[in-house]
């Protein structure tokens, strides 16, 4: 059946999986056509070590995993049963050392150097591959926008744990299967009662945890929230540090991203490795920021952490050389004197923020982002202002009981990082070069703006704003949304750039009006007075030729100019502009 928001459980997605900061688009039907993956510049070899290369996140002992069943029975890393959550399923998957048990694209196995135990994590492809489909061919974009509904899958992991732990001949099955998929025979019992009963907490959580939240679903997150809800809450072993999700955002898209000054959509990491460090504890790695009994750790102990740091610089080198995806000819012709006239539409009405601006005398080019104030932009604040206004009590790391966001995780993911270097025996001359492309690191600022990308290849990334809140091009070039949609289904709109808006099996209702998925902002309209307009209105023929141009975009005939170093952002130097509400509601 259709699914319609509900809210998710904060403690349980905490207490199963970190607070993964990850998430993955729900298939609404069988997949059953082979895979066409377009040519992004990737190898066969890089784009299987990229789906399932370690970061060095945690949630369950892999055989525990791979021994679960649903409540019904079935297995639960099935193909059918991933599928409903969205995961991508290749049904010619290899089952080698980097998967060894055939599971869906985004899923590691890593053992445990403490325990021996493998264990089971969120690779980056989780959140960053995609499929799109198309009047029955299937298309693979590498560094795309997944859907998965990661919050879904963790409710159904709770769910069953819970059947398994409370019937005594499936836990005996259970058991068995586990055992013989290499776990410790005897610490199974222990183990499994130890998940489920976290499970079952997600009914009961103390009131500093349960936390109401707005709905994610698929291909969405509160990922800066989740960050610091995991890091400074469930890490730190202070609940109250929990936050409201209530800022859900789609997976960024990745081609391209090594060449930015600025990434998160609030522009709030700039070194490369910071941001893959940041995410990492979000999804879920092993940390010893406390101990057994809830105080820090001594140094250097506290800072050591199950962080793949040679994996996630893998990684990013990985992403230099991937490209944005090329229209495919099963979509339809391009109009080429369309597209020439939709490239000076985008010239004169969108190049100012989304055009290429490289920042002069930078090797390797570097791109700056222009980040846009919210009071010029008008999208929805809530992003910005939780990552600025949030503040976390860390008086156990000795930095006090009213640490910003911003403060905060630049001192926790510098000190994890650096350490992560020493584990991995890294020399300290090489961490620039790990750190990426000579950029400094340790700054994190909380800027009231959003930054605007270039969109080469942004065809294949629906829906739009951060927010997922515009369901397709045409509509974001419109002076009218739909304030309810279906999303979730995989079958591409190729006339106004989206994605159907379906109802099926994993999709859920999109509601505008509920709290972080505010869908104004960014109009093209002849209304002066409207906020949030960056343009005059455009014509039905006008935003085809855009689309048109949009298609066929490459950085051959894109918008580049050079600029100078950009100064501050907006709101820089003024970190307390979001204590006070100066983005009214729409």
């Amino acid at each position: 059946m259709p699914r319609f928001p509900l809210a998710s459980r904060a403690a349980l997605c905490v207490m199963l999986t970190a607070g993964a900061a990850a998430s993955v688009v729900a298939l609404s039907r069988e997949q059953t056509t082979a895979v066409v993956t377009l040519d992004q510049g990737w190898d066969a070899s890089t784009q299987h070590r990229f789906y399932y290369e370690s970061q060095g996140t945690r949630f369950i002992p892999a055989a525990m995993l791979e021994a679960l069943q649903t409540p019904m029975g079935e297995r639960f890393m099935s193909a059918s049963n991933m599928r409903r959550f969205g995961f991508i399923v290749d049904d010619d998957r290899a089952v080698d050392a980097a998967n060894p048990y055939g599971w869906p694209v985004g899923f590691a196995v890593d053992r445990d150097a403490s325990t021996g135990i493998a264990m089971a994590g969120f690779t980056c492809a989780a959140c960053h591959a995609a499929q799109l489909e198309y009047r029955g061919a299937t298309f693979r974009v590498d560094g795309g926008q997944s859907g998965a509904d990661i919050n879904e899958f963790r409710e159904a992991m709770a769910q069953a744990l819970i059947a398994t732990g409370k019937d005594a001949a499936r836990r005996a099955r259970f058991e068995k299967q586990a055992v013989a998929l290499g776990f410790p025979g005897s610490r199974i019992a222990a183990a499994l009662s130890s998940l489920a009963e976290n499970a079952r907490n997600g009914d009961r959580m103390s009131p500093e945890y349960v936390i109401p939240t707005t709905p994610t679903g698929p291909g969405r997150l509160d990922a800066l929230n989740a960050i610091g809800s995991t890091v400074f809450g469930l890490n730190l072993g202070v609940p109250g540090n929990a936050k409201q999700g209530n800022a859900p955002v789609d997976f960024p898209y990745l081609w391209d991203i090594w060449r930015f000054d600025w990434v998160q959509y609030n522009a709030s990491i700039r070194q490369p490795m910071d941001r893959n460090v940041g995410e990492a504890l979000g999804v879920g790695v092993k940390t010893n920021f406390i101990g057994a009994n809830g105080a820090a750790n001594p140094e250097p102990l506290r800072w050591k952490s199950s962080v793949r740091i040679a994996s996630l610089y893998w990684m990013e080198i990985a992403l230099a050389k991937l490209r944005p995806p090329v229209w495919p000819r099963a979509f339809g012709s391009i109009d080429r004197a369309q597209a020439a006239r939709g490239r000076v539409l985008f010239a004169a009405n969108c190049s100012a923020c989304h055009g290429i601006q490289v920042i002069a005398g930078t090797t390797p080019a570097e791109w700056h982002l222009p980040v846009v104030p919210l009071q010029k932009i008008g999208t929805d604040p809530n992003q910005a202002e939780d990552y600025a206004r949030n503040t976390f009590d860390a008086t156990k790391l000795g930095l006090g009981k009213a640490v910003h966001t911003a403060q905060g995780l630049s001192y926790v993911v510098t000190r994890v990082k650096e350490q992560a270097y020493r584990d991995a025996g890294i020399p300290k001359s090489q961490w620039a070069k790990y750190d990426g492309f000579g950029r400094s690191g340790n700054s994190f600022p909380a800027p009231c703006g959003y930054k605007a990308r270039p969109l080469v290849g942004v065809w294949a990334t629906g829906p739009f704003l951060h927010n997922g809140s515009v369901p397709t091009i045409y509509d974001l070039l419109s002076e009218t949304r739909p304030a309810r949609f279906w999303f979730g289904s995989r079958e591409f709109d190729p006339t106004k750039l989206g994605f159907v808006a379906e109802s099926g099996p994993g999709n859920m209702l999109f509601d505008a009006s509920v709290p972080g998925n505010n869908n104004s902002g960014h109009w093209f309209t002849n209304d002066l007075a409207r906020r949030g307009r960056i343009g005059r209105a455009l014509t039905d023929s006008e935003k085809y030729a855009i689309i048109e141009y949009l298609k066929s975009a490459t950085l051959a005939d894109y918008p580049v100019r050079t600029v100078g170093r950009p100064g501050l952002m907006p709101c820089e130097n003024d970190p307390n502009w979001a204590m006070a509400s100066v983005v009214p509601p729409n």
